[in-house]
């Protein structure tokens, strides 16, 4: 399957790109569709595509010393999927569809030249990668052991609704579906303390848990919460 100048257009990683560009891409790309749960790459797979989402949402985790899923991101359309563009590197991260989805399948080599030939594309990249190890710098911060459980929810719940985020009558609607074990995972914590995490968080009116979507009933509230519960700034970041 190919893709139109149109499609990639609407991207942010191509908004900005020339003519020549989206045509030069629209005959490099490929479009392939990942039914939910499909790996897409293995950590340490020796690369010579660059991945880019296309539509749906796509995982990217690591496996830890005790054998667990950490999801460190989840990603939609327009973000590159793995890190190292050079040709003959290995892969950092594991990368899985998260729920059915595609993704623009680009030769190394091709892109690079894309890039070269077009520095709109070569900033958007940049800012991508810019944006990710800002988000990474986040989640360090939050993962002190001295950070309670429903501190670090409230921080991933903020985080994930800049990204996924859709406002709606009951609040901001993060439109992604989210179980309690995609929680644990993001978080690196047992599932029954996010279960019961959830429930206070719920009590509270803080969060709607509907069908596997989390809606934000005023992100004011969720800051509130967070600053009641006498957490210092410098322990946690929520921005």
């Amino acid at each position: 399957m190919k893709v139109s100048p149109e499609a990639l257009k609407k991207l942010k990683l191509f908004a900005k790109a020339s003519d020549e560009s989206l045509q030069a891409l629209c005959s490099a790309a490929k479009v392939v569709t990942y039914p939910k749960g499909s790996r897409v790459f293995y950590d340490k797979e020796m690369l010579d595509n660059v991945y880019v989402a296309f539509s749906g949402k796509f995982c990217l985790y690591k496996i830890t010393a005790t054998s667990d899923r950490r999801i460190i991101f989840i990603k939609g359309g327009g973000t590159l999927l793995n890190d190292n563009l050079q040709p003959g590197t290995l892969s950092v991260i594991y990368c899985e569809s998260f729920e059915r989805s595609t993704a623009l399948v680009i030769g190394k080599q091709q892109f690079l030249r894309i890039m070269k030939d077009d520095f709109n594309i070569t900033l958007a990249v940049i800012e991508q990668y810019s944006s990710k190890l800002r988000k990474t710098y986040r989640q360090l911060k939050n993962a002190l052991t001295t950070v309670p459980v429903d501190k670090k929810i409230v921080a991933r719940l903020y985080a994930l609704r800049r990204d996924f985020g859709v406002i709606t009558p009951s609040g901001i609607l993060i439109d992604i579906p989210i179980t309690v074990t995609n929680l644990s995972e993001m978080l690196g914590a047992q599932r029954e303390t996010v279960s019961r995490t959830l429930k206070k968080l719920i009590k509270e009116d803080l969060i709607v848990y509907k069908n596997k979507r989390i809606t934000i009933r005023n992100p004011d509230d969720i800051v509130h919460f967070y600053n009641r519960e006498k957490v210092r700034c410098n322990e946690m970041t929520l921005i």
